[in-house]
């Protein structure tokens, strides 16, 4: 592939980068987009951006004063750029592409996207950061990106870069983070959530919340995914216990739905769960006893029934070939419902 030095453009960038950092509000807004990946506004958490600045560059830097990654620049074909498996945003709005796509078609890609080599096709490179880029790229039937391949690159730093970069642009969505701890977990990356809290710096209890999430039905994900806003990591998880403790899915989506568009708070949202459960509990196993008879009177014995869908049945039907009649018509009704029966060892009585 054609190589090409991008330094030149790099400096640009950056210079640019720093003069609208100085400019006026309203001159930002005008340029947005050809500083920032994927988000709307850089009067959104100022403070915490200035923070994050550099921090997926430093981590790049670090690995080469390590001896660890080379750079090289050059263009790539698109349809030969595979995405990061373990990239840790899974979800992507088709505005934010629009806007990406739009700032490159006026002022041109400025920052190469940052990729490795596929370790099984040489004539193919696997996405780290810039996936709006190249959804932008694409969508302007453009044939090529502007990448920076790292050479040197370990599994784990796929997930770590990626994610470093996405945090300087947007904050992750709480399903984001979950997707990805699931692919480090699905790509062998982590063998358990205790190795995947270690892998991460994370507790093994934040981890597991998260993975928990992924359990949720789908329609509930959806709506976390195209609103994320209400949906931080503590009521998500207070859906997955709502969602355990009702066992509808109907009831988690209007549930979810109520969050939504009710804006409700965490305190909230955990009363209307822990209501739940105590009215569960309270609800006792009631049982009920029906007495079988003869149509003279003389008792058969009884069947018994419990909320939670036991049943017990004595009866003495004095004919064995009676009693078989009743077992076969029970046996075909379990054979419906999908359920079969094997005979226990005989007993006497």
């Amino acid at each position: 592939m054609a190589r090409k030095d991008f330094s030149q453009q790099i400096n640009a960038g950056s210079t640019r980068d720093q003069q609208i950092r100085k400019s006026q509000v309203s001159s930002r807004f005008d340029r947005i987009d050809s500083a920032l990946e994927g988000r709307d506004s850089l009067l959104v958490g100022i403070a915490q951006d200035v923070q994050r600045a550099d921090s997926a560059s430093f981590y790049v830097e670090t690995l080469e004063k390590e001896g660890k990654v080379t750079r090289t620049f050059a263009r790539w074909p698109i349809d030969k750029i595979d995405d990061n498996p373990l990239n840790s945003r899974t979800i992507y709005s088709e505005e934010k592409i629009a806007a990406r796509a739009n700032s490159i078609a006026k002022e041109g890609q400025l920052v190469p996207a940052l990729a490795a080599r596929s370790t099984t096709d040489s004539s193919r490179i696997v996405l780290i950061d810039g996936h709006y880029r190249k959804r932008g790229v694409a969508s302007l039937n453009k044939t090529e990106l502007e990448v920076c391949i790292l050479e040197g690159l370990q599994p784990i730093d796929f997930y770590r870069l990626a994610r470093a970069a996405n945090s300087e642009r947007e904050a992750e969505t709480t399903l984001d983070i979950a997707y990805g701890y699931q692919k480090l977990l699905d790509n062998g990356i982590a063998r358990s959530d205790d190795e995947l809290a270690r892998l991460i710096g994370e507790n093994k209890s934040k981890v597991s919340k998260l993975l928990s999430l992924l359990q949720l039905p789908d329609a509930v994900r959806d709506i976390m995914a195209e609103t994320p806003e209400p949906f931080g990591i503590n009521i998500s998880y207070e859906i997955a216990l709502y969602h355990k403790a009702m066992g509808i899915d109907a009831k988690t989506i209007a549930f979810t739905e109520r969050i939504r568009d009710e804006q409700l708070s965490f305190a909230k949202v955990k009363s209307i769960r822990e209501a739940l459960e105590q009215g569960k509990r309270a609800r006792k196993n009631m049982s009920r006893q029906y007495k079988i008879a003869r149509a003279d009177g003389t008792p058969l014995g009884t069947i018994k029934e419990w909320d939670n869908g036991r049943i017990v049945v004595d009866l003495a039907l004095g004919n064995a070939e009676t009693a078989q009649s009743y077992l076969t018509l029970l046996r075909e009704q379990l054979e419906k419902d999908g359920h079969g029966s094997t005979p226990a060892k005989a007993e006497n009585s």
